[in-house]
């Protein structure tokens, strides 16, 4: 089966179907590990961020006085770059899940193929799951 490139529409390389669809398995995989792995990074966060704020809320009122707390503005941008991006990151690897799922659908259908497009992330993808 020629595996071709979506953007290009250039043959990458001959596989065969057993091989292609174990390797989209393992990709598929992968993604999900990552997801998992940001999930447990922003789970970290948050757990960082309560602790603060249940020490800040035991001092005692005039300890607070002398405490410095973080401007609201940082704390914003702190949220952004540990949570919210990440949460995008997350949507892009159930983007990339649902993609490979489609080819894998098609893949394991009955019909015959000679040739499948894929797009460049899966493409790109299973190259860097080839170099590992």
């Amino acid at each position: 089966m020629k595996v071709v490139n979506e953007l290009y529409q250039t043959a990458i390389f001959e596989i065969n179907r057993e091989k292609l669809i174990d390797q989209l398995t393992k990709l598929k995989e992968s993604h999900e590990e990552q997801i998992v792995v940001i999930k447990e990074k922003i789970e970290k966060y948050e757990q960082k961020k309560r602790a603060q704020e249940t020490w800040y809320q035991s001092l005692s009122p005039f300890r607070k006085i002398f405490t410095g707390r973080p401007l609201s503005h940082h704390e914003a941008v702190e949220y952004m770059v540990h949570v919210k991006d990440r949460f995008r990151k997350i949507e892009q690897f159930k983007g990339k899940i649902r993609e490979v799922e489609r080819v894998l659908e098609l893949l394991t259908q009955e019909v015959v193929i000679e040739e499948i497009v894929l797009t460049s992330a899966i493409v790109e993808g299973l190259s860097r799951m080839e170099e590992r």
